[in-house]
C-alpha cells in the first residue's frame, strides 16, 4: 500500500471544487472591499493563493478521475 496515498471517495471531488471555488469567490470580493475601505489584504491575498492551489487540485482530480470513467467503457458502450 503506498503510505502516501490517503483514499477518498472520489464522488466528493466535485461538491469539494464547487465548494472551494465559492470560496475563492467570497475571498476575491474581500480583498476588492478590503482595498477600497483602506485596509491591507496581505493575509487574504496569501490566503487566496493557497485556496486557488487547492481549487486547481481538485479540479484535476476530478478530471482525472472523470477521464479514466470514460477510458473504462467497453467498445460497445462508445457505440
Amino acid at each position: 500500500m503506498d503510505h502516501l496515498h490517503t483514499p477518498v471517495e472520489n464522488t466528493k471531488l466535485s461538491p469539494w471544487y464547487f465548494a472551494v471555488s465559492w470560496g475563492v469567490a467570497v475571498l476575491q470580493q474581500k480583498i476588492v472591499d478590503m482595498e477600497a475601505a483602506g485596509f491591507n489584504p496581505t493575509y487574504d491575498i496569501y490566503q487566496l493563493e493557497k485556496l486557488q492551489d487547492l481549487e486547481q487540485f481538485l479540479k484535476m482530480s476530478w478530471d482525472q478521475w472523470l477521464d479514466r470513467l470514460d477510458s473504462s467503457k467497453t467498445a460497445q458502450e462508445v457505440k
